[in-house]
């Protein structure tokens, strides 16, 4: 028989007799005993099990995954609560290795889930588990909030500070080796963070404040590594009173800690009376000048596309009156090439495509043949069961806690539209005509809008459009009008074609 480990350690629990380690030894010297080959090892390090979200567990994921498939013939553990402490999880997929076949063994436990002992075990252990979990969760809070009434700090420690020997924060002036332009840099994380005071004490924004970390090398620390700072983060970092010698109660106060200031209360002070005149002033601006512009909420970033990365375009600055649009994720210090460029330069680029824009005469009956050959090329019916059928096993999913509320109704409302798209085809060539008229004469109603009317005018031609530096390098339709996109796109690359085979010298 083929056996398989599945070993898991969360962060409290990284010592001998749970480690890595210990689970793997116990797992070979089973093997050799019952005279199994060994599958693989499925290592899941500084994950909890307490959580249903088993998203959070990609390995244990796998291991089952790989069970069902038949990869292997026995799933072994070194404990029944290193597999989950959720008594849930634990029956549901007991039950689906047993369909599948596939056995289990909890070497501490002594159990084995394909005897009728086992089965009456493993209800009892799985229930244990999940007892001494909530326990575990209960004692962990007692212990937090006993650290906060002797004035010690509880979680990760933010930008700028450490840890001592003793467990009581300083200052982190460790030497940090950083990438700056290209080039290799050293900075201390305490000097960022009293940068970023002394700057915003001077009336800089967060925005500005980030941006001035961001090109002097410095990164955020905690859970999620280091990453260029932002508005959000430097917002966060300027109002924790933890740096004036605080910590939170855990009830949304503040208690006096055993750690000295890192900043000078003054300078503190100073930054929230500047912050909060900046937002007085910001909001003041906003209500007498906020615009909206032609363009405005729909324009993305190529070079972030090419990144994986989601960038939008917004209006940056108005200069000389001028709105020009410039990426958010360069404003924000990512490492993006896009500058920024007029409004005007892609508003006219995107008149000059409508005006260009040719509609054939026989273009209904072209849109039509083309939704019937759609149509031909699968079956609608069988489509539509299929699609109810993956709402029917998501809503299984969301009962049982296996994804959350957001996922599930993202998942399920992408769903039903494409259900609502395989409506049985039963369009006159009435409205088709309608929106042929529209598209024929929209640059004069572009050329007689205001900025408002222009921004409505884009959303109901397009979903998104695309720069690169300055120029507009690719739209997305809005679906009512996609057919007409495409069959344009067509007969215009046909008039190209024909121009490039057409002999020197003839008529263009």
């Amino acid at each position: 028989m083929k056996a398989a480990l599945y070993a898991r350690v969360s962060s409290e629990e990284q010592v001998e007799g749970y480690s890595i380690d210990a689970q793997r030894r116990a797992f070979k010297q089973l093997c050799t005993e019952k005279n199994w080959s060994i599958y693989r090892e499925y290592i899941e390090e500084g994950k909890s099990a307490h959580t249903d979200d088993l998203r959070k567990r990609p390995i244990f994921r796998e291991a089952t995954n790989d069970a069902l498939s038949r990869k292997y013939d026995v799933l072994v553990v070194h404990k029944i609560d290193r597999f989950s402490r959720k008594l849930r999880i634990t029956l549901e997929y007991f039950e689906k290795l047993g369909k599948a076949g596939v056995g289990f063994v909890s070497i501490q436990n002594n159990m084995d889930y394909s005897t009728p002992t086992g089965k009456f075990m493993l209800v009892m252990q799985g229930g244990l588990a999940e007892l001494y979990s909530d326990n575990l969760s209960e004692e962990t809070k007692k212990g937090w909030h006993e650290r906060r009434r002797q004035g010690l700090y509880c979680g990760t420690l933010p930008f700028g500070v450490m840890k001592a020997e003793d467990g009581i924060p300083v200052s982190d002036t460790q030497e940090r080796k950083s990438e700056l332009n290209g080039h290799e840099t050293t900075v201390s994380n305490y000097t960022g963070l009293k940068l970023a005071f002394e700057s915003s004490a001077q009336g800089k924004s967060d925005r500005e404040v980030a941006m001035i970390l961001n090109t002097n090398g410095y990164r955020t620390t905690g859970t999620h590594g280091p990453r260029p700072f932002s508005r959000d983060t430097v917002r966060g970092m300027l109002v924790n009173k933890f740096y004036i010698g605080y910590i939170q109660d855990g009830n949304g106060g503040w208690l006096e800690a055993k750690h000295k200031p890192f900043i000078d209360p003054i300078l503190f002070e100073e930054v929230q009376t500047m912050r909060q005149k900046n937002r007085t002033s910001t909001h003041q601006h906003t209500a007498q000048t906020k615009n909206i512009y032609s363009l405005t909420g729909m324009v993305f970033c190529w070079y972030c596309r090419e990144k994986g990365h989601e960038g939008r375009i917004h209006i940056s600055c108005v200069k000389n009156g001028k709105p020009r649009m410039g990426c958010y994720n360069r404003a924000k210090g990512w490492d993006c090439p896009q500058k920024s460029a007029s409004l005007d330069l892609y508003e006219q680029q995107i008149r000059d495509y409508l005006e260009m824009f040719v509609i054939p005469e026989d273009y209904q009956q072209q849109i039509l043949d083309a939704h019937k050959k759609l149509l031909e090329s699968y079956d609608v019916e069988r489509e539509q069961k299929q699609l109810q059928s993956r709402i029917g096993r998501l809503k299984e999913l969301y009962k049982w806690g296996d994804i959350g509320r957001e996922e599930y109704h993202s998942e399920k409302d992408q769903i039903e539209g494409q259900l609502a798209k395989l409506i049985s085809f039963k369009t006159s060539a009435e409205p088709l005509k309608r929106l042929a008229e529209f598209l024929a004469n929209v640059t004069i109603a572009w050329d007689k809008a205001n900025n408002k009317q222009k921004n409505s005018l884009t959303r109901c031609l397009f979903q998104e459009v695309w720069v690169k530096d300055k120029e507009v390098v690719a739209v997305k339709p809005q679906p009512e009008f996609e057919p007409f996109f495409k069959l344009n796109w067509e007969e215009f690359t046909k008039v190209m074609k024909s121009r490039s085979q057409a002999p020197p010298g003839s008529p263009s």
